[in-house]
């Protein structure tokens, strides 16, 4: 088993890419701290784990808030009093109704052949509250829980931290300034820790997906999801095991040459 004997926390891990993370770490001989903002969706991948043999836990915080993170590492390090690697893939996609709707006109009007005339009306609409929890989410909580991991990674001197970044962070999505905005602050926080401890043995590296089969793509359209695929030279989107298998890899000792680099399974969507 590839990790077997070591402390995973995964965040977010209640559904899609971070439960198949979890359930792939688990299945590799980890013992694995799961994280969600709802504890039932936590204590479901829990159970999963446990069933196959596994061993995990459930640590649900709002990994928003440094106080709820700090409590959950204290929980499992009591238990287990050892921390080998961290991902850091809690995150949400705020999508306004209206926005989704000018998706839909737009491509109505690429189809018709005419000029695109409808906006978006996405970055002129959003609210501040929306901005602000979307980075709170995705970059104060990859900081917050990086920061107390690296508090016991400096000190045993090897550790693994993989942050949840996205395609929208390399070429932007239009609709989603928050989002696409976010994923690129933890591309430039992903290389700064890098080159901030790779001497110490600890490596971080940042997996920026395509469009990937989860419950975060359930609220587009058929005919934007449709549009995707097409902009796809794999022609289909990508799964949360593939995901997860890439997690592994930068996990054990195969990826221990690595660190600092931004990693985009996405099926071609950018080349």
């Amino acid at each position: 088993m590839r990790l077997e004997g070591q402390v995973a926390l995964v965040t977010g891990a209640g559904s899609g890419i971070g439960r198949a993370i979890a359930l792939a770490f688990a299945a590799e001989g980890a013992r694995v701290a799961v994280n969600d903002l709802i504890e039932e969706s936590a204590a479901a991948v829990v159970a999963e784990i446990e069933s196959a043999g596994g061993i995990a836990m459930a640590v649900p915080a709002d990994v928003a808030d440094g106080r709820a993170v700090l409590k959950m590492f204290t929980r499992f390090m009591t238990v287990w009093d050892r921390l080998d690697i961290v991902v850091n893939n809690a995150g949400a996609l705020f999508l306004e109704p209206h926005v989704i709707a000018n998706m839909e006109a737009q491509l109505g009007e690429r189809v018709a052949g005419g000029a695109v005339e409808t906006p978006l009306a996405a970055t002129s609409t959003i609210e501040d509250g929306v901005w602000r929890r979307t980075f709170s989410i995705h970059v104060d909580g990859t900081f917050f829980c990086t920061r107390d991991a690296l508090k016991i990674m400096e000190v045993r001197r090897t550790g693994r931290i993989i942050n949840m970044a996205s395609v929208a962070g390399i070429a932007g999505l239009a609709g989603s300034p928050d989002y696409s905005a976010a994923k690129a602050a933890i591309i430039g926080f992903t290389k700064s820790v890098a080159r901030e401890v790779a001497h110490l043995g600890i490596r971080v590296n940042a997996i920026a997906p395509g469009f990937v089969d989860t419950p975060l793509l359930d609220e587009l359209p058929e005919s934007v999801k449709l549009a995707i695929l097409a902009q796809t030279p794999c022609g289909r989107l990508g799964s949360a095991e593939e995901i997860a298998a890439l997690a592994v890899f930068l996990a054990d000792g195969a990826g221990d040459f690595v660190t600092g680099q931004v990693i985009s399974p996405n099926g071609g969507y950018t080349i």
